[in-house]
């Protein structure tokens, strides 16, 4: 799971001893699966913001301090960087698997080094890169400058990485304070090959409401799913997503994040954003999805009795959540029996609803015939394969 000072503390708060090759984890329950689409991996820069010089112009490397000016300049920029940038919330044991890195490289920072130990090491058919380090820039607060550096990470990612191993797809990042400059975002590189999915970071502005149609639509018209993912900015700034209050520990903040992820979807469906945009698909990333049972529960029945409220919803609120919205696995529910693990999923419904990602190269790391190797092939088949294919559609 990200968050703030995870790329300031990478180095410092590890969590096991360092290795320079990559290390497969020995699979664990039945044989491999063909054809596995991992839906969150998090590529990050190697020298913070200066990995994005060649893509500035040179106006913006002036503003933001890279590259051309002061040596001072220069060593803040090449440090760990992510927008914003807050050391609030530190984990004793760190944000990264310290096999993730070398001496020479932090994780996920080497697309070659992540190729082999991720999609080689587990047998990874595509993996959907989702910024490792660009989470939070809708809590940043000048939209002129989340816009710069979204569309310079977009650049930096398809050279950087779409181009290195042809088993690596992109998900745009977008400024979602910014919905225009989004949509041109969009426009732009909707064609480009390897990009499957939209980033939108979260915002303090539910997802339900208008400010956001118009990237839904450009969305919809580009039949490029929407991600969303925690920001590790959640109840901190200003401009960031809400929970109920600002978490003091990084255990309290880690388990709340579900709240974040429950307010926007039911803002999204009580607003009657999938009646407007049947076509928009929606991936809820790291964010947990045993809460969508009950959320479905709830408002099924609350329409039933106060449809009058909310006219325009022409399904019921759980259609819809089964037609337009997937849940990426990681963390996976861990119940104190193993057994209950598939009552969970019943409860989700997740043959239709959930697809597989890893949330490589965190700690939290789950590889899939290990973590899933408690579940029913026919159901890890639909979950790591035939889900996520048929959501992305050709992109992957």
């Amino acid at each position: 799971m990200w968050f703030i000072p995870c790329s300031m503390w990478s180095f410092a708060l590890r969590w096991r001893p360092m290795t320079t090759a990559p290390q497969a984890s020995p699979v664990a329950g039945p044989t491999r699966l063909e054809g596995i689409i991992d839906s969150d991996v998090h590529p990050s820069f190697r020298n913070g913001l200066r990995d994005l010089e060649p893509y500035l112009s040179a106006e913006w490397r002036h503003r933001l301090g890279v590259g051309g000016g002061a040596e001072w300049t220069s060593r803040f920029a090449t440090a760990a960087y992510s927008l914003p940038l807050n050391p609030l919330y530190i984990s004793p044991i760190g944000a990264y698997r310290s096999d993730a890195a070398t001496d020479e490289m932090g994780p996920a920072t080497d697309p070659v080094f992540t190729a082999r130990q991720l999609l080689d090491g587990h047998g990874i058919h595509r993996a959907i890169l989702i910024s490792g380090s660009l989470v939070g820039i809708g809590a940043f607060p000048d939209p002129e400058v989340s816009a710069v550096v979204a569309s310079a990470h977009n650049d930096w990612m398809c050279e950087q990485w779409l181009q290195v191993d042809e088993r690596f797809r992109g998900a745009l990042v977008v400024p979602p304070q910014h919905p225009e400059a989004a949509v041109r975002e969009i426009e732009r590189h909707a064609n480009t090959p390897g990009i499957c999915a939209i980033f939108m970071p979260l915002h303090s502005i539910l997802m339900g409401e208008r400010h956001y149609y118009p990237i839904y639509e450009a969305a919809q018209r580009h039949s490029l799913p929407v991600v969303v993912h925690p920001s590790g900015t959640e109840s901190v700034f200003a401009g960031a997503p809400r929970m109920a209050g600002i978490p003091t520990y990084y255990m309290e903040w880690h388990a709340g994040l579900g709240q974040v992820h429950q307010s926007n979807l039911v803002s999204m469906i009580c607003h009657g954003v999938f009646e407007r945009f049947p076509e928009l698909r929606l991936v809820i990333s790291e964010g947990g999805f045993f809460w969508a049972a009950e959320m479905m529960w709830k408002l099924d029945r609350y329409w039933q009795g106060m449809r009058d409220d909310v006219p325009w919803l022409k399904l019921k609120p759980s259609d819809y959540v089964r037609r337009n919205v997937r849940f990426t696995t990681q963390p996976l529910p861990e119940p104190p029996h193993r057994e209950q693990l598939a009552a969970v999923l019943d409860l989700v419904q997740a043959e239709e609803t959930l697809i597989y990602s890893s949330d490589y190269p965190h700690w939290d790391f789950d590889e899939p015939n290990r973590a899933l190797s408690g579940i029913p092939p026919a159901l890890r088949q639909k979950i790591c394969v035939d889900n996520p294919a048929a959501f992305y559609g050709d992109r992957v």
